[in-house]
């Protein structure tokens, strides 16, 4: 265990020198050199110290992780260091490919359970379904596991089988299958269709990976030949990826010579311009969506499109990430992802948002600082676009159209996580008397949406409400009252179809199914227009700027 120790100490001390050495001057090379041999010696004492004095035995390389952690933490909210299961996994999700069952697992009452299974994965063929509660693993009970263990615990090597027991919704005694892990496709677009005679919809909602580019072409090409004349390209959600791959969406749009984004780093090549090269760029209208969610390469497209005026951009602020991450494989199978460059999107816009108060938590989930909305540009950095119009950076991408989507008060959380979720359960497994047709063994996949299906009535809400008394009698620790019931009473009439939706169709189709209550797409649908008009007035500008 020592020798062990030793590894991963020297390890840590290494990626220190690694990322000390990127930030001093040649001539400080020396200086930094003896600073650096003391902090080893410190560092070394203070494990030995911890080694030999602390209550109980410590994991080395649990603890080296943590350190090396922390002090990317003290350079930005993106560097990070990954162990190596981690980092194989992350590289794994970028081909767009990960090895496991198949299925969307989420932490819900008292358990994990399965959302959704995916066409012709173990899962799917193991007769897995919505609402079955993960209970163990290989014999091992996942009761006190959240979703993210649960999650590791079934992805694997190729091939490798793993024995899963679920808890089925009116099953008395437990189900155990086993299944063979495979190779489970995560494409970067969910899915496409024709949302409106002509209009085409493209869910690019899975972050930008090596086939994304490639995966947008085909779906570009198909939507072609079913009459589409417009496209709303929907980032919302996108986490981002390959700046690579976000350069070549952007490049399907932008006329040959426009800049997609400037670079700007450290040290010689750390500065440089990205122009588009499609001799070919797609003409046709174009409404990008983006919510809080898009982030890094989403919003590289989503500033290149409004700088340029190629698009309108509808829906909710980005998340405002504008700094370069390399990756670079380290000792062991681990790895690390170190800020390297800031990007500019073409008008010069830093769409970074501040992280100078150190709260992650607050950085990635609450953004904000003394209860102001850091998602929010704050207007101080203006620059123009190609029509003239007024752009602003450090907050993000602001929307040319704004439309806000309300989020779920806690009651409604709570309700959608507890009781509700648990009225669909039994409500899918044919157990509510009012609904027996609602029954589904599996998801039906490649369904064509149909008008009017798994309309909830009031019947069945009679019913839901009835199950939510009874549940909340049983359910002592669930922080809700009836009247919370009654107050998100039309509210829990559209989740429930939803959800019932997603039982039997997969969320893709679900979405699908129910675009006509979503505010941000039927604007972006309204939009059109006005977003051809802007881009032919910028296309005129450019024709006229060369004569």
């Amino acid at each position: 265990m020592i020798n062990k120790w030793r590894r991963f100490s020297i390890f840590a001390i290494a990626i220190a020198a690694m990322i000390s050495f990127a930030y001093v001057r040649p001539q400080a090379v020396v200086d930094d050199k003896l600073a650096l041999d003391h902090l080893s010696r410190d560092y070394v004492a203070a494990i030995d110290l911890i080694r030999e004095k602390y209550v109980e035995e410590v994991e080395y390389e649990a603890l080296t992780t943590t350190a090396i952690q922390g002090m990317l933490r003290t350079l930005d909210p993106h560097s990070n260091y990954y162990d190596r299961k981690s980092f194989e996994d992350m590289r794994m999700e970028q081909r767009s490919q990960y090895y496991g069952i198949g299925a969307s697992i989420l932490g819900r009452y008292r358990g994990v359970y399965i959302i959704e299974t995916f066409k012709d994965t173990p899962a799917a063929q193991a007769g897995l379904r919505y609402g079955d509660q993960i209970t163990a693993i290989d014999g091992k009970s996942t009761e006190t596991w959240n979703s993210d263990q649960v999650r590791d615990n079934l992805r694997g090597e190729l091939g490798a089988e793993v024995k899963v027991t679920i808890r089925r919704a009116g099953v008395a005694e437990p189900i155990t299958v086993a299944m063979d892990r495979g190779a489970v496709d995560m494409p970067s677009i969910s899915g496409y269709y024709i949302v409106k005679p002509g209009v085409g919809y493209v869910a690019l909602s899975r972050g930008f990976h090596s086939t994304t580019s490639d995966e947008l072409s085909s779906a570009i090409s198909a939507l072609k030949a079913q009459g589409m004349n417009s496209l709303l390209l929907d980032l919302r959600g996108n986490p981002g990826g390959f700046l690579e791959q976000a350069i070549r969406v952007a490049d399907k749009f932008l006329q040959r010579g426009q800049v997609v984004l400037s670079v700007r780093g450290r040290g010689r090549g750390g500065d440089r311009d990205w122009p588009a090269e499609s001799g070919m760029p797609e003409t046709f209208p174009l409404v990008v969506l983006i919510d809080n969610d898009s982030a890094s390469a989403s919003e590289i497209v989503a500033g290149a499109i409004q700088d340029h005026d190629r698009g309108m951009i509808v829906g909710e602020p980005s998340f405002g990430k504008g700094l370069v991450q390399t990756i670079y494989p380290l000792y062991g199978g681990a790895g690390l992802t170190l800020t390297t460059a800031r990007y500019y999107t073409p008008s010069g816009r830093l769409i970074q948002r501040d992280y100078s108060n150190g709260s992650s938590y607050e950085y990635h989930f609450r953004r904000t600082v003394n209860g102001s909305d850091t998602a929010l540009a704050p207007r101080n950095d203006m620059r123009r676009t190609d029509t003239g119009r007024a752009v602003y950076g450090g907050g993000g991408i602001e929307p040319d159209i704004k439309i806000e989507v309300q989020a779920f008060s806690d009651a409604q959380g709570s309700l959608w996580t507890t009781g509700l979720f648990m009225f669909v359960r039994e409500l899918m497994a044919g157990r509510v008397a009012v609904a027996p047709d609602f029954k589904r063994e599996a998801i039906e996949f490649d369904h064509q949406p149909k008008p009017a299906e798994f309309v909830i009535n009031d019947q069945i809400m009679k019913a839901y409400r009835e199950f939510m008394a009874d549940f909340l009698a049983k359910s002592q620790d669930v922080n809700l009252t009836m009247k919370a019931v009654d107050d998100n009473f039309e509210w829990a009439r559209q989740k429930i179809r939803e959800e019932a939706l997603i039982a039997a169709y997969g969320v893709d189709t679900q979405k699908r199914m129910m675009a006509d209550q979503d505010t941000q797409l039927q604007r972006a649908i309204a939009e059109i227009p006005q977003s051809a008009q802007l881009a032919d007035h910028a296309r005129k500008l450019a024709r006229s700027s060369k004569k």
